[in-house]
């Protein structure tokens, strides 16, 4: 009864914390693919072509490209500011290349695209050359984040360094060098230079696409620099080039956009939300206009400033449209009336119809970037949390992280519209996942299982099964004292007689004590004869 009494309890006990359990655990906690070591896929970047062969992908391209002054160029470089795309079965790229006077191709870079895991992946350099238009030549790719971090900017250089292999560089570090003499690769003794017919060019591209609904950077690009058998000099003029790279369909529009940055020769922006530009456009130099100076400022929901990646303004009297990536004293046509129709903030546009006149000499602005407070409080109590960590990643995979003070409070500042997914780890608790969309100032609460909150749930319940277990011991030992004590029977042991002198033996006599004969010795006779009950004589003694 004890043994079946403690089993039960035992149960109960089971039960109850597997219960709590499936509670904790169907909260969702957030898988996070962190894993450094994603290998990217090898998706080939197209070099740039004046025919096209028809096939399964396209390859579409758009960027600044260099004129007759820049031809024969045997080394080039440029600076571009890392950005982050939401890439599909593809690759984006950024990057300086020439084809070159022998009918190969050169170019280097970094790139957003996929691993061979099929994960997304951001920013890594990488290097292609290609000795004819058809050669299998795949591109050499750096690790995970080699070109990172999202915002910076870095130098990519090609150098043909003799008898017809180039070296890339990033930054100054060698990256790697093209195919040598021998190898099936090779690009020629004669790849020395692009030759009387081609000039470098900065360009964005996106590869191996099925449609034209990517979205691409766009990013900035400044500083194309050449060698034209001589010392490094900047590329005088640059020209708008589209639409598409190597063997690459052309049955639908590039919708990707280059132009120049405003004041700024040899600075300009490539990819998705720019102005198209009729192919062979002059980009820089750019014409003198006659202009004021305004400086712009942009704020936050609570006052405070921000600074977009840049912003584009159209002239209200004629349509022209003016890009800026810096905002002090910035030049603007005299007495034109200009609408603010985008602002890039962590990749959202954060400014919509915003006018602002040539005539005042600084115009503030307040953008759609608003923070967020956060208080991170028990799911049952409402107690506050101190010391958890919150995280959320931004449209342009930036992410933001902090911690809860003693009141379990933080604040997410500067965010623009967006999904975010706040992943938040408690102390000694369960990691939770709060998914919101925001688009505007809001006050946010989120339930988590902290350590308390998990010891007023599970304990409660433990310690009733343990106290039910020692009410049914207790009762258990009550019942058995209160059993009625039986005495045992007693043992009749027969009579017996010694079997040598005839003297009855008593219970305890195991040996005759007139002759010492032991009891087991002596024979049992059978008792002797009832006399009649009218003779009261007593039986002779035995002879």
């Amino acid at each position: 009864m004890k043994t079946q009494a403690l089993r039960v309890a035992l149960v109960v006990i089971g039960v109850i914390v597997s219960l709590q359990s499936a509670i904790v655990l169907d909260h969702n906690p957030l898988t996070v693919n962190s894993n450094p070591g994603l290998i990217p896929q090898p998706i080939r970047q197209g070099p740039l072509e004046t025919t096209y062969a028809l096939g399964g992908y396209y390859w579409f391209q758009i960027g600044a490209i260099g004129d007759s002054n820049s031809y024969s160029v045997d080394s080039a470089n440029i600076t571009i500011r890392t950005v982050y795309d939401q890439v599909r079965n593809d690759a984006h790229s950024y990057w300086v290349g020439t084809s070159l006077s022998t009918g190969g191709f050169v170019q280097v870079g970094y790139l957003n695209g996929l691993s061979t895991s099929g994960q997304t992946y951001c920013c890594a350099w990488f290097f292609e050359t290609f000795y004819t238009p058809s050669c299998n030549c795949p591109p050499t790719i750096g690790p995970e984040g080699s070109a990172g971090p999202i915002g910076s900017w870095h130098t990519y250089s090609m150098v043909h360094v003799g008898n017809g292999v180039w070296a890339f560089y990033m930054d100054g570090q060698l990256l790697g060098r093209s195919p040598p003499p021998g190898d099936p690769s090779y690009l020629g003794a004669g790849a020395t230079s692009s030759g009387s017919k081609y000039a470098p060019a900065g360009i964005a591209e996106v590869a191996q696409a099925v449609d034209n609904k990517d979205i691409i950077g766009p990013a900035e690009f400044r500083d194309l620099e050449i060698r034209q058998a001589g010392p490094w000099h900047q590329m005088l003029t640059g020209v708008s080039h589209c639409c598409y790279g190597y063997s690459s369909q052309t049955g639908l529009p590039n919708l990707y956009g280059v132009w120049e940055v405003e004041g700024h020769d040899d600075d300009f922006l490539a990819g998705s939300n720019i102005r198209q530009l009729a192919s062979s456009t002059t980009l820089w130099p750019a014409s003198v206009l006659l202009p004021t100076q305004l400086t712009f400022n942009f704020i936050d929901h609570s006052g405070n400033p921000f600074t977009p990646d840049w912003i584009s303004l159209q002239d209200q009297s004629n349509g022209n449209v003016l890009y800026y990536t810096s905002y002090q004293s910035q030049n603007i046509t005299r007495s034109n009336t200009y609408k603010i129709n985008y602002a890039y903030w962590h990749g959202v546009n954060v400014v919509n119809d915003s006018l602002v006149s040539s005539l005042a000499s600084s115009k503030t602005i307040q953008g759609n970037v608003f923070s967020i407070p956060v208080r991170v409080v028990g799911r049952f109590y409402s107690l506050p949390v101190t010391g958890a960590t919150v995280l959320t990643f931004l449209p342009d995979s930036t992410n933001e992280t902090l911690k809860t003070d003693s009141e379990g409070n933080a604040t997410l500042a500067q965010l623009p519209p967006g999904n975010y997914s706040l992943r938040v780890t408690v102390p000694y608790g369960v990691q939770s996942v709060f998914k919101t969309s925001v688009v505007g100032p809001v006050n946010l609460s989120i339930p988590v299982f902290s350590i308390a909150e998990l010891l007023t749930v599970i304990m409660p319940p433990i310690a009733v099964a343990i106290a039910v277990v020692v009410m049914a011991l207790r009762r258990e030992q009550a019942r058995h004292a209160a059993l009625s004590i039986t005495p045992p029977f007693p043992v009749t042991i027969p009579a017996a007689y010694c079997g040598v002198c005839g003297k009855l033996l008593g219970p305890a006599e195991f040996f005759c004590t007139t002759c010492g004969t032991p009891r087991a010795r002596s024979p049992q006779p059978p008792p002797p004869p009832q006399l009649p009950a009218s003779s009261s004589a007593p039986p002779p003694p035995p002879q």
